[in-house]
């Protein structure tokens, strides 16, 4: 087998693994205090990723003008580098910018690789269930301990805490405050983000292989359980959404009686009903109204600067200037929506280039005569992303989503 379809292999099996050396140079600093989001950052992932594209392109030496004749009709591609590139040579901080280009640069290579390699979904599905296993166990484990589980864990990014670490995440249930499990990720969020995502790719990517099946079903039956217990609201609706399309799919596809459509849209609204009164019981109006603060920060910032917005990634470096809070260290983090985001560090010019490839990336997934598996997870997988992208800005910013999230890009542009 070749070397960089071993390691993309592996990499697959690795996306959970936060473990990475942080560097601390001035841009990453905001008022003297480090910011995990500016910080440059060599994580394992990477490693993989540089010796996937490095054995690959090694490979296609002998085809670069194959190559060539392939992306010479992507020459909106380099326009669009070319806009990124002088918006992070004239932001405010031009380090933290650069940087995020850089990772940019990185995941579209990353992303071209999956587009031009092709791997299977029921390959891809099986390697993802490995990570949602793990990851799940580690998650239900750090919840019944309500601490982290140090030790070997160490190794795969897990950090130092427990229940009464300063930040932590928690939740209301039955009157007292709980810890909400992080596994390898940074927040449980992003756990929770990261395992539905992957799930849609599981469930819907079929597989005959027995032994397989059973893997599937342990990743659908453990993740489901570390969605539950991380108490992502957002996940949870996207998650109930998900579920109902498939039911509805289900009925569709047998040719059942409508009763059973009313019956299962009904089941829909009462579940979501249920859902938006249990969760008057375990939020709290802290956590929203910061986000609600963060997002009219953002909007004062696309105000200001329309057209090319204050930069890439400079939007904790910029937001004291529209957003004076004396709780500086829980708050220098990035306004939870990623199109907010894209706006207000991009500007307008960067929001329309942004939405306009995720309109050519859907329509090369619908505009097929007939829609076949591979189609229809990757067409839900983008959806959900998109829908929790409303509420959190993790698909844009942290390690393992990010890497993800371009796996489903890349093979999205693949010629199936």
């Amino acid at each position: 087998m070749r070397l960089h379809r071993v390691l993309f292999f592996l990499l697959l099996i690795l996306l959970p693994v936060q473990l990475g050396r942080h560097f601390w140079p001035d841009f990453s600093l905001v008022f003297g205090l480090r910011v995990d989001y500016l910080s440059p950052t060599i994580y394992l992932t990477d490693l993989l990723v540089m010796g996937i594209l490095g054995s690959w392109l090694f490979e296609m030496r002998k085809k670069r003008d194959k190559i060539h004749k392939q992306l010479k009709g992507y020459w909106w591609l380099g326009a669009v580098f070319a806009f990124l590139l002088l918006n992070a040579f004239f932001a405010p901080n031009q380090g933290a910018a650069f940087y995020k280009l850089i990772r940019i640069i990185e995941f579209s290579l990353l992303g071209l690789y999956v587009a031009k390699t092709k791997p299977r979904l029921p390959l891809v599905a099986n390697l993802l269930s490995i990570s949602v296993i793990y990851s799940s166990f580690i998650a239900i484990a750090q919840f019944l301990k309500q601490a982290s589980l140090d030790g070997v864990f160490w190794w795969l990014g897990e950090r130092t805490f427990n229940d009464f670490t300063p930040g932590i995440a928690r939740a209301v249930w039955d009157g007292r405050l709980i810890m909400r499990p992080y596994a390898t990720f940074s927040h449980p969020n992003v756990l929770a983000g990261f395992v539905l995502v992957s799930l849609i790719l599981i469930v819907i990517g079929k597989t005959q292989e027995a032994k397989r099946r059973i893997i599937r079903r342990l990743a659908v039956i453990i993740g489901a359980i570390a969605i539950t217990i991380s108490f992502s609201r957002s996940v949870w609706i996207v998650g109930i959404l998900v579920c109902f399309w498939l039911v509805i799919r289900y009925l569709r596809k047998n040719k059942l009686n409508q009763k059973f459509f009313y019956f299962a849209l009904c089941a829909l609204l009462f579940v979501l009903g249920a859902f938006f009164y249990s969760t008057l019981h375990f939020s709290t109006e802290e956590a929203i109204s910061r986000r609600l603060q963060l997002n009219n920060a953002a909007i004062e910032m696309i105000q200001e600067n329309p057209l090319v917005g204050v930069g890439l990634n400079n939007f904790i470096f910029r937001l004291p200037d529209y957003w004076q809070t004396s709780e500086a260290v829980r708050f220098l983090q990035p306004v939870h929506n990623i199109f907010l985001l894209v706006a207000a560090e991009t500007g307008l010019i960067g929001l329309i280039l942004f939405l306009w490839f995720l309109a050519l990336t859907f329509k090369r997934l619908l505009n097929v005569p007939k829609l076949f598996i591979i189609h229809y997870s990757l067409v839900i997988a983008l959806g959900a992303i998109l829908l929790l992208g409303v509420a959190d800005h993790y698909w844009l910013t942290l390690q393992q989503t990010q890497l993800l999230f371009t796996l489903i890009l890349g093979m999205s542009w693949a010629k199936h």
